[in-house]
């Protein structure tokens, strides 16, 4: 796969954030693209929940 994506991040409270991914992918492979979808709705959870770890560890 190759592209790029962008999270941007919005404070609805104190301690509550919403993010929003944009996602420009293709993949090398076209037998691999109906799987793309999939594998990056994993890769953002597992982004957000290591940062919230991170977070949560820091302060």
């Amino acid at each position: 796969m190759k592209g790029k994506w962008t999270g941007e991040f919005f404070s609805l409270s104190d301690h509550k954030t919403k993010i929003h991914f944009t996602e420009a992918i293709q993949a090398k492979k076209i037998y691999l693209r109906p799987f793309v979808k999939c594998y990056l709705k994993k890769q953002q959870k597992t982004y957000v929940n290591d940062l919230t770890k991170y977070l949560h560890e820091s302060f």
